[in-house]
């Protein structure tokens, strides 16, 4: 029996009653429709006002930092809008209650918070662009801050996620994002130079690698997350 036959017996037995394995993506779709993207991100209004006041500012922020600290400012912003988003959803919907309302729709909080990462990651990866575009010199330089941009904001995303998942508490996310932002700042303003040169220095293929690990880590944290047992309802 080849490849071909193998697939058709096993799509014939799963339409006999068998429940095909749902994908990630599928799932996604699903959560989506169900829950509409309104109250994914909290709610719409608020969320894109929000996204735009914290573009406007990280964009100030850029555009007035040092010029020789291009790097170092650009890997410190690149997650900004995807920390302070995430920070702000999560503690209005837990305080205001909204996360249980949407558990009506069977879903636990664990797994809207993975919907909600993959989205908020979407957005980020916009936002690096912008940062990369604004602060590049050339083809090459672009795609050198644009990879690195990306390597942040991917790891962070991905640890952010890796941290809801193995640690229960209402601030997790909070304290988390608040932890980045300070290592963003003390990093630059502690090593300087040397920060500054070690980030403009790396090889564009490494920061493809730590790009496509903090990617595939994501993908991966929110797959569990997603296919989650009902004992996290109330995590």
């Amino acid at each position: 029996m080849n490849d071909k036959e193998k697939k058709a017996s096993i799509d014939y037995i799963l339409s006999q009653g068998l429940v095909k394995p749902q994908t990630a993506w599928a799932h996604i779709a699903e959560m989506v429709r169900r829950v509409g993207l309104r109250y994914i991100f909290w709610d719409t209004g608020y969320s894109l006002f929000f996204a735009a006041v914290t573009l406007a500012v990280a964009l100030v922020l850029f555009v007035f930092s040092p010029n020789e600290y291009r790097y170092s400012a650009s890997v410190a912003i690149a997650p900004l809008l995807f920390l302070l988003t995430m920070m702000f959803v999560e503690i209005t919907e837990r305080a205001s209650g909204l996360y249980e309302l949407k558990q009506t729709c069977r879903y636990t909080i664990r797994q809207i918070t993975a919907l909600r990462v993959v989205c908020y990651s979407i957005a980020g990866v916009v936002f690096t662009m912008i940062i990369a575009v604004l602060g590049a010199k050339g083809a090459n330089e672009f795609l050198s801050l644009f990879t690195l941009c990306l390597s942040a904001l991917f790891m962070c995303a991905a640890l952010s996620l890796s941290l809801i998942r193995f640690f229960r508490g209402k601030w997790v996310s909070a304290a988390y994002s608040a932890v980045w932002i300070f290592m963003s700042i003390v990093f630059p303003f502690t090593f300087k130079v040397k920060w500054e040169t070690a980030l403009s220095g790396m090889p564009i293929v490494l920061s493809v690698t730590v790009a496509a690990f903090g990617a595939v880590l994501l993908v991966y944290q929110t797959s569990k997350m997603l296919s989650g047992v009902e004992k996290y309802a109330v995590a």
